[in-house]
């Protein structure tokens, strides 16, 4: 498991800052936000080869949805796709979060279901259609495409694991996965362990945050149980820290947030034996 920041998150005058923070702090990478990118590009590529820490994955920020009712709008959204992909070639960052639409970027909605049996269907069909190319152009990149379910109040389409990880395999490429979000899996999961296994392999990243969306280690989510159904399906990659607000002065909770996430992943250990040693399973 390595443990990664978002960026605004972090302490700082500047983003060479920022990234000492996150090392200082005990994290092994940052976010970055694609939404606020024009501020804080030409700074970080300048310092990218003295970072301490790595960038690792860009969240947002492209244009529209590629589930816009017009096809021109469309075409917009994955002209910007493969812009975000270049930048993220440029950094070496190899996670592109992508959550399909968002109720307040696309107010402009698909609504009838046409010829198919739902609009879900219908936006299941426009979505599958673009993803394959997009795949195409990822990889060529050496990026991750990776869709998100969010909650209901968020989106209108995508808030369910399983949702997403019949996309991906439907869709059936390689550089196509997907983002699960703690925060989001509260409000529409049972569970955390159940849908994590049965989306297996598809799982390529996952954001973590507080029921309050602030840091974890603060709030009532039970990680534990979302780290034991990572664990199940072999998960050994990025865990983000997303959160939207922090529940004291950085340099106090973050590196606090750290620990606590640290020592959850350990002793969440489904293959750990009473006497703590490890004993994995051989594949």
């Amino acid at each position: 498991m390595r443990i990664s920041c978002r960026l605004e998150m972090l302490p700082g005058e500047s983003v060479a800052q920022q990234v000492a923070n996150a090392q200082r702090y005990g994290f092994d990478g940052i976010g970055l936000p694609g939404r606020h990118l024009e501020h804080y590009l030409a700074e970080l590529e300048a310092v990218l080869p003295d970072l301490p820490v790595p960038p690792m994955s860009l969240s947002l920020g492209f244009t529209g949805s590629l589930l816009h009712p017009e096809e021109g709008e469309r075409r917009r959204c994955r002209d910007s796709l493969r812009s975000l992909m270049d930048v993220c070639a440029r950094l070496k960052v190899s996670l592109l979060n992508v959550p399909p639409v968002l109720i307040q970027d696309n107010p402009v909605r698909i609504t009838e279901a046409g010829d198919y049996r739902s609009v879900a269907a219908r936006q299941d069909a426009l979505l599958l259609d673009q993803l394959g190319e997009l795949g195409d152009e990822a990889q060529a990149r050496g990026v991750s495409l990776l869709l998100e379910p969010v909650n209901r109040f968020e989106s209108d389409y995508l808030n369910f694991i399983e949702h997403g990880a019949r996309l991906c395999e439907l869709v059936g490429h390689e550089a196509v996965g997907m983002t699960i979000d703690a925060y989001h899996m509260q409000l529409e999961e049972l569970s955390f362990e159940r849908p994590i296994q049965n989306a297996g392999r598809y799982v390529r990243h996952v954001h973590v945050a507080e029921n309050t969306r602030a840091e974890p280690g603060t709030g009532s989510l039970h990680l534990a149980s979302m780290f034991r159904g990572l664990q199940r399906i072999g998960y050994d990659d990025w865990i983000e820290v997303e959160c939207r607000s922090l529940s004291g002065p950085g340099d106090e909770v973050l590196p606090r947030s750290v620990r606590y996430l640290r020592e959850t992943w350990a002793s969440s250990d489904i293959f750990a034996n009473r006497d703590g040693a490890m004993s994995r399973p051989r594949f």
